[in-house]
């Protein structure tokens, strides 16, 4: 029998009754205080805090109950992310007392993959209770991330890009797929045209890739496979020429980002080359990761002609290297990577089966949205603060599809 409360197995995805109101108004609350922070160990998203409090009364409940509230928590997938988590923890330890790491860095890298664990614990708890519990989420991150930049300040000023951007994006993605499938690609092409002109370049191109898979989702399965080299290449084709359409003026800016995160990549895998079994500790406190990555960056710089960064041996101060995976492999090696490894599996496959193998629905570009904007910063951003919130929701829309999976499975072999 299934216990009180819980969705049948194989539900995850299809259950029929509503969205229970406490689990959404948790869900929309953790998405609306993510992008706010209090002053912990380090920066902690406010809507990170929300998780640690159901997390408390999650690990009560199980006590006392002596099994699972549902099913997000029985899911493989699920606990292969948490074994791979507590095999990263570990080797960051090791990674960090034979390094000599700093204290205080050692708890922060601590802190920061037990919190990831937890995160992904309760999002997995909470999509369980129902899969529209993602979408509050999201809906509650938009709106924490419009508040946030209106009410004090964009990071840069640049209100568009750390402010309205996703948010409205989102919202499109959201709207346009109730006109049908057609509707949905004009939509995300346009919010591609409009990400573009405001110079972000990443969103952008992405609103163009979803704008692809929802054409190819339009194409009988069967032929998906045949069709996507094709619509591969127009998309790639189609983002590189809107995009030399709308950047005028906006080349320098540009050519700096571009520098610095290239600097980036290419220090974490110097570092992870160096010593990829152990890696280089916590926040990289007690090796010369930081520097190598200052004088990538300048001697890049003068190549390219433009100014502006900081000199090798500067306080590394806030700085972070931006690849979450990239990051893992250099301060704990390949074991300390491990979560990140799962991760980027799961990511890759989400991908395939929206692509491949799930029908067409309303829900499915802000599904493919997500999954490639969690696949991009897999490798360009830090798994820091509010990514951690974010790192965890991607997971938990892994394991809604997984049930999808499953479920159409098993439909088809009823048939």
């Amino acid at each position: 029998m299934t216990p009180a409360g819980s969705i049948a197995p194989g539900r995850l995805a299809l259950a029929a009754r509503p969205a229970l109101p406490w689990s959404a108004g948790i869900s929309l609350a953790v998405g609306f205080f993510t992008p706010f922070t209090v002053s912990l160990v380090g920066e902690m998203p406010v809507g990170e805090c929300v998780l640690m409090l159901v997390a408390g009364w999650l690990a009560l409940c199980i006590l006392l109950n002596r099994t699972w509230p549902n099913d997000g928590l029985r899911e493989p997938y699920f606990w292969m992310l948490l074994a791979a988590q507590g095999l990263a923890i570990a080797a960051y330890v090791v990674s960090d007392f034979y390094r000599d790491s700093a204290q205080r860095d050692m708890l922060r890298g601590w802190a920061r993959m037990g919190f990831l664990g937890i995160d992904v614990v309760v999002v997995a708890f909470l999509v369980g209770c129902h899969p529209r519990n993602f979408v509050w989420m999201l809906v509650g991150s938009g709106l924490g991330d419009a508040v946030s930049a209106l009410a004090f300040g964009a990071l840069f000023g640049d209100i568009w890009k750390f402010g309205l951007a996703l948010p409205l994006t989102n919202l499109a993605l959201l709207a346009a797929p109730v006109l049908g499938p057609l509707a949905a690609v004009g939509g995300a092409m346009t919010m591609g045209l409009v990400n573009f002109g405001m110079d972000f370049r990443s969103l952008g191109g992405l609103c163009v890739l979803v704008a692809a898979v929802t054409a190819l989702q339009m194409v009988p399965r069967a032929l998906r496979i045949w069709v996507a080299p094709l619509g591969a290449a127009i998309a790639i084709s189609g983002v590189f020429f809107v995009y030399q359409q709308t950047q005028d003026g906006a080349e320098k800016r540009a050519t700096r980002s571009d520098i610095g995160r290239t600097a980036m990549v290419q220090a974490a895998i110097e570092a992870f080359q160096e010593s990829p079994l152990i890696g280089h500790g916590s926040w990289f406190s007690n090796s010369d990761v930081y520097d190598n990555f200052f004088l990538i960056q300048i001697e890049s710089a003068r190549i390219a002609g433009v100014g502006g960064f900081a000199e090798a041996n500067s306080e590394p101060g806030s700085v972070s290297l931006h690849s979450q995976i990239l990051v893992a492999l250099a301060e704990g090696g390949i074991f300390g990577a491990a979560f990140f490894l799962v991760y980027a599996t799961g990511l890759g496959w989400g991908l395939w089966f929206i692509v491949f193998r799930r029908p067409w629905d309303r829900l499915a570009p802000l599904y493919t949205m997500s999954l490639l904007l969690a696949a991009w910063h897999l490798f360009l951003s830090p798994f820091s603060g509010a990514h951690r919130v974010y790192i965890a929701m991607a997971t938990g829309l892994v394991l809604i599809l997984v049930a999808e999976s499953r479920a159409s499975r098993r439909g088809e072999e009823a048939a």
